[in-house]
């Protein structure tokens, strides 16, 4: 069937490895009311469902929703369909508002498209429950049932009051749930892998090597380059369980370069939420080679008044010095500003805005520390932070260091102010 109606990128009969039979298998098999399907990432789970449900709403004639956290994250298996649909006469015969092969390859280039409906009956469509909110959990889905309803990224959800809304949007004959997502912990997702009412299909990352999905070189490239919690959930389709990981493994080094390029980096302790909490100041050192080096860093029980007068003692002409800049710490950033003038340094001072948790963020560092691209002091606050983490009392420091890893290294994900 596959063979006969769908196609590859190259115009050739599509070819499904044996993996993604068995998804597009129970996708199709009537009786499997429940199934939870997992593989690692960019395995082919999200096309090889889109290509089921084409069959689904063409043949059966079913009513297929498809939801998501998020909208976005649902348009991702909508893009195949979108893709897929115009492969073969059968599949884009009687779609409304679509008179034939030209608007439905029109339809692939245009802005994205919500709905595709035959006239015989087939449905799918996409809809979604916003993950964020609290007030109005689900309520987006509402009376939006369907015969297959498709759940995508359901490791992004967390609430059971969201899941349960989801659930009672199954109807008909069918009524048939198909959980899809990636390993993400304490998520609605984990639930239905504990669950046995629900068939399973987890493609391990052996089976995904083994049919050439990937090479050893490129995982061994990503590897190096992934949170050791992200490996487990994205590639060796695991859930991490609490106090299973020792996040970070660092390694002191000898001596310092005499040339380096020096970054700075301060999170402030202030307001109530942070009553009794470390300042943390960290200054990393780039040698020429690109290495780099933790030169200084300060873990205090100190007033942002003292946390400036530190900085401004500090012997290193700075390329850039970022500070958090969110409510109050703002009026440190400029107050930092304005004495850096005052006092001729001219210190190169920066608000940085997160939009990521802490925890995120300080995580996101392990294959960096762990790979030896930070060499460290040791035997101080931010040494003892990393080694007891994520059981450490303070991350003040840990989270000092993430912000100047990020300023040397250019991550993209937070933007400067």
């Amino acid at each position: 069937m596959v063979r006969t109606y769908f196609k590859n990128r190259k115009g050739e009969p599509y070819e499904l490895t044996d993996g993604e039979c068995e998804i597009f298998a129970v996708v199709l098999k009537k009786s499997l009311k429940y199934v939870w399907v997992s593989a690692p990432t960019r395995y082919g789970k999200s096309e090889t469902l889109a290509l089921a449900l084409i069959i689904l709403a063409v043949f059966y004639k079913l009513k297929i929703p498809v939801i998501a956290g998020s909208k976005e994250k649902a348009e991702k298996i909508m893009e195949y369909v979108i893709e897929h649909v115009a492969d073969h006469p059968e599949l884009y015969k009687g779609l409304l508002n679509l008179r034939g092969l030209r608007d439905v390859q029109r339809l692939k280039v245009s802005a994205s498209k919500d709905t595709l409906r035959w006239a015989a009956g087939g449905w799918i469509f996409i809809t979604s429950v916003d993950a964020r909110s609290t007030s109005k959990e689900g309520e987006k889905a509402v009376g939006e049932g369907g015969d297959v309803v498709v759940l995508e990224e359901a490791g992004l959800i967390k609430r059971k009051e969201q899941f349960s809304k989801i659930v009672r949007m199954t109807e008909g004959e069918w009524g048939k749930l198909i959980m899809s997502g990636n390993c993400i912990e304490k998520s609605i997702f984990e639930d239905a892998f504990k669950n046995p009412l629900y068939h399973k299909v987890r493609i391990s990352l052996k089976q995904a090597i083994n049919e050439g999905r990937y090479t050893r070189e490129e995982l061994k490239n990503k590897k190096s380059q992934t949170t050791t919690k992200d490996w487990k959930r994205f590639y060796l389709v695991k859930f991490p369980q609490a106090g299973e990981f020792t996040y970070f493994k660092p390694v002191k080094y000898e001596f310092l370069p005499r040339e380096l390029k020096y970054y700075g980096s301060l999170d402030p302790a202030l307001g109530e939420a942070k009553k009794g909490c470390l300042v943390g100041i960290v200054v990393l050192g780039v040698a020429e080679d690109g290495q780099v080096y933790e030169v200084t860093s300060i873990g205090e029980k100190i007033k942002p008044e003292e946390a400036i007068r530190e900085i401004f003692n500090l012997p290193y002409k700075f390329e850039r010095f970022v500070i958090e800049a969110t409510q109050f710490q703002k009026y440190l950033l400029q107050e930092t500003q304005r004495k850096s003038k005052e006092e001729q340094r001219y210190i190169p001072f920066e608000g940085i805005q997160q939009s990521k948790k802490k925890e995120e963020r300080i995580e996101s560092m392990e294959p960096a520390i762990n790979t030896k691209q930070i060499l460290f002091k040791g035997d101080n606050e931010l040494w003892n932070e990393m080694q007891d983490y994520p059981d450490t009392e303070n991350v003040d420091c840990l989270d000092a260091l993430e912000m100047a890893w990020r300023t040397v290294s250019g991550g993209g994900y937070i933007g400067f102010v």
